[in-house]
């Protein structure tokens, strides 16, 4: 079964902290890019994506719907690097998330941590949203923190899990926290990945397990930099 989660506690305790720290609320709670007017589902992908998912030919045909999705939002197709279909999952999606907060004119995400990917593998695992809360309370002098963290589990790559967290997130699509047009989760993950408009440092953590098809990835506000960084998006 295809399904998609988001951190619903990022929200209460981000926003629980701000009374006292001034922390930054989670993406769904900093909405700051419109959502689609309505879902977007991805359509039929081809048979090779039942059985290799990270294939070139399941890879190839993700790719075209996210730019055929991104199209239908009069944003014009995906601007990749070359080699894009082969990178790990966790770059695909700093890329596209860049890709996408520039759109709307909203700060880069610098890159990703090799701590935050501890704790995105540990939610992927569990096949739960990832939590680096208590991560982000023991750092020190930290004048805002927050996150906003997304699961997926059922999709054949990392693309086809982005594209159900951006596009397939609203009611009639695969999000289980959007079982209702008014629910409060609907467009949530989509919010994660591009909230956070006024974040002094976005950094991102990310884990695919293709065995058993779980995604996880969580996007963290801090004043500074935080962590080294094991991969930067190109440009």
């Amino acid at each position: 079964m295809i399904a998609s989660r988001r951190m619903r506690a990022a929200i209460a305790l981000a926003v629980a902290a701000a009374l006292a720290f001034g922390v930054a609320g989670g993406g769904a709670a900093n909405a700051a890019a419109p959502n689609p007017p309505r879902d977007i589902p991805i359509g039929q992908l081809p048979a090779a994506c039942n059985g290799d998912g990270r294939g070139s030919v399941c890879e190839q045909a993700a790719l075209r719907a996210l730019n055929h999705a991104r199209e239908t939002l009069h944003l014009g197709g995906y601007r990749v690097p070359s080699g894009f279909t082969e990178m790990p999952a966790s770059h695909q999606w700093l890329i596209l998330a860049n890709l996408d907060r520039a759109a709307y004119r909203l700060p880069a995400i610098r890159g990703i941590a090799t701590a935050l990917n501890a704790i995105a593998h540990t939610g992927a695992r569990a096949r739960m949203d990832p939590n680096p809360w208590p991560l982000l309370q023991s750092l020190p002098g930290q004048l805002r923190i927050g996150f906003g963290s997304n699961w997926a589990g059922g999709q054949p790559n990392g693309l086809v899990a982005y594209f159900g967290w951006m596009y397939d997130d609203g009611y009639g699509g695969e999000n289980i926290d959007c079982p209702t047009a008014t629910a409060a989760g609907c467009w949530g993950h989509r919010q994660n990945i591009l909230g956070f408009a006024t974040a002094p440092v976005l950094t991102m953590g990310a884990a695919a397990i293709p065995a058993t098809m779980s995604y996880a990835l969580t996007i963290v506000v801090t004043s500074t930099a935080a962590w080294p960084l094991s991969y930067r998006a190109p440009g």
